[in-house]
């Protein structure tokens, strides 16, 4: 994936019903907790399609973060007392 493709990408993990977040500064999830089970499989060759569609990521982790910040889609995190 280049960077270019992240609007993209997070368009598309949205538009099957999957919830995008960037989780503080430190990360991102994407996924179906919400959805039935039955809808769970039912998304499963689009997640397959999106992942073959857009390939690799990880190196663009910060990026993708900056991006869902900039669009609303983040949980802010307060960092632990003691937790290292």
């Amino acid at each position: 994936m280049q960077e270019k493709d992240i609007s993209a990408f997070v368009q598309a993990v949205v538009e099957i019903g999957c919830d995008i977040h960037a989780i503080g500064h430190w990360g991102y999830v994407f996924g179906d907790g919400d959805l039935t089970p039955a809808q769970q499989r039912a998304i499963v060759p689009q997640l397959r399609w999106i992942a073959e569609t857009y390939g690799e990521r990880d190196h663009l982790m910060d990026e993708i973060i900056a991006y869902l910040r900039s669009i609303g889609r983040y949980v802010e995190i307060e960092p632990q007392a003691g937790v290292y």
